[in-house]
């Protein structure tokens, strides 16, 4: 009868995921994280290799994922991607809910994958409906928590490779081994930590088998801490930070408030000098708003990361509660989801994308789909929209002027640009010239005009000798190549 109750809740749990995520089953891009993975996975469709023939600062797993896709479906269309994510947070709800299930019982169960479903959704409409690497990362992620904390070897060895493949879809998940270490040693033995990292590197070091490991290391971690470290202002991180914390508080009233009880019994442990209950979930939270604060950025859906183990220091705390209390919490999640998914209807609400469509069908007029077409900004979903390979080699610009979260002046940019990435920019275009550059600097509305291309005088240079100005569609320069004589 046990087996037939955690069937129907998986059933339930899935339901929920389906339910929760239906908005998304639309073709309209929710952040340009979706069309970069898609410029890659184009890349990769074609025949291409990540790190060799297209190069983002992102782990490989999503790239792949979506090629597989893109070429099952014959197009671009992300819409599969959506279904997969969906399936996968359901699955990442279900693995909570089985471990609060054997920890807590039925009810803790059905509080756990009520939460951490719900939760993954109450996001504004572009952290929450998109395809992309938070959402990808988060199945893998939590499975790492859970099963770091079973104790046995078996588990220490799953919860390793787990995290590996964490980290392959969101890099950020590395600031999860160490929590991830102490949890094998403390719910189990201290020595299965060293399989427990071995099993991670290992599952780290698959990506060698079809990419350059070399140059994945090199965009994934070499120059990770230019990026995440580069100058941003201070005042502008400050109060992008306090609206990001102030809208996950707002989304997530349960598990917060829940949370912050189970702090206060962890603190008066620690004044009893007794080791607080589960206290290794706290620094599993740790590495999660660690990953979230890394270079001041706030995305909100970077709170994913901090998720599971929130949720697990949650339920212990949500189950005791009846009366009064206990409707509450359960109207702090419904009105929140509720108001989460209705704004998923709402097109480009608290995060407005151009349309593409003039854009994209010049471009269509005028190439072909064997022709590469250079995008000087930072406006990869122009590809997706027109089926057209990058020239370049690089999903955006931004590598080349150090363009970042919030950082437009060229002056202080400049300086923060990735090494080499002008010189892999400016090979590819010289081996394999575009029939199109689309000069994002002139338009309005895509960050790029404080970036035209005369500040890489290289790019500039190249622009002026081979191409001519032919159009310009909704502020966005069209120049083509010039005839050879």
């Amino acid at each position: 009868m046990t087996n037939v109750n955690r069937l129907t809740m998986c059933g339930w749990l899935t339901a929920l995921a389906i339910l929760l995520r239906l908005p998304t089953f639309v073709t309209r891009l929710f952040d340009p994280d979706e069309a970069a993975i898609g410029v890659q996975a184009m890349v990769v469709r074609a025949g291409g290799t990540l790190y060799r023939d297209i190069y983002d600062r992102k782990p490989p797993l999503p790239p792949l994922l979506y090629a597989a896709s893109f070429a099952a479906t014959d197009s671009t269309d992300v819409r599969p991607l959506r279904v997969l994510v969906t399936l996968m947070l359901a699955a990442t709800g279900i693995v909570i809910a089985l471990d609060c299930w054997r920890r807590w019982g039925v009810t803790a169960a059905w509080w756990g994958g009520v939460l951490t479903i719900a939760g993954a959704m109450a996001l504004w409409p572009a952290d929450a409906g998109a395809a992309n690497y938070a959402h990808f990362a988060l199945l893998p992620g939590a499975a790492a928590v859970v099963l770091a904390r079973r104790g046995t070897l078996l588990t220490a060895i799953a919860s390793g490779v787990s995290i590996g493949l964490a980290i392959l879809t969101r890099q950020s998940w590395l600031l999860g081994v160490v929590p991830a270490c102490i949890s094998v040693g403390v719910c189990g033995r201290w020595r299965n930590a060293v399989p427990f990292v071995g099993a991670a590197a290992l599952t780290v070091a698959t990506t060698g088998l079809y990419a350059p490991f070399g140059s994945f290391w090199e965009w994934n971690v070499t120059n990770s801490p230019g990026f995440v470290f580069a100058g941003a202002d201070l005042w502008t991180a400050f109060v992008h930070g306090l609206a990001s914390f102030g809208g996950f508080v707002i989304f997530h009233p349960v598990v917060v408030v829940a949370a912050a009880i189970g702090a206060v019994g962890a603190v008066a442990a620690l004044r009893r000098r007794r080791a607080p209950t589960d206290w290794d979930l706290w620094l599993w939270v740790a590495s999660g708003v660690a990953a979230w604060a890394a270079g001041v950025r706030f995305f909100g859906h970077y709170w994913l990361q901090a998720l599971p183990p929130l949720v697990l220091l949650a339920v212990p705390v949500v189950i005791r509660w009846t009366g009064r209390a206990k409707s509450l919490a359960i109207a702090g999640v419904v009105i929140p989801g509720v108001a989460a998914w209705v704004l998923l209807f709402v097109p480009g609400s608290f995060h407005h994308r151009p349309d593409t469509s003039n854009l994209a069908a010049y471009v269509k007029a005028h190439s072909s789909k064997d022709d590469r077409v250079f995008v000087w900004g930072s406006y990869p979903e122009i590809l997706l929209a027109s089926d057209r390979l990058p020239a370049g080699s690089l999903v955006h610009a931004d590598f080349v002027v150090g363009r970042s979260g919030g950082r437009n002046d060229p002056d202080e940019t400049l300086k923060s640009a990735v090494p080499g990435a002008l010189d892999t920019m400016m090979k590819s275009l010289q081996a394999d010239p575009p029939q199109l550059v689309l000069d994002t600097s002139t338009a309005k509305d895509l960050g790029y005009e404080n970036f035209p291309t005369s500040v890489i005088p290289a790019v500039d240079q190249f622009i002026h000798d081979n191409y001519q100005q032919v159009a310009t569609v909704d502020g966005v320069t069209v120049w083509q190549r010039t005839p050879a004589s």
